[in-house]
């Protein structure tokens, strides 16, 4: 091979790199949307206690007055 024809060749190998790159960052993308789309599309609606999630109960706080 002659250096024209494989600086074509390499520049054509690089492109079709960065564009196989691009494919594989939206196909991620797209597989996060549908997965968020499914759970939307699973939800009830129901809303799940905020101390169940935190696995805390709520405590009595102390006063900013009362800390000083």
């Amino acid at each position: 091979m002659n250096k024209t024809t494989l600086k074509t060749t390499l520049a054509s190998i690089h492109q079709q790199r960065a564009t196989l790159a691009k494919v594989r960052a939206e196909a991620k993308d797209l597989d996060d949307y549908l997965a968020a789309v499914e759970a939307r599309a699973r939800d009830t609606g129901e809303r799940i206690p905020l101390e169940a999630v935190h696995r805390r109960r709520s405590a009595p706080r102390k006063t900013a007055a009362g800390s000083r």
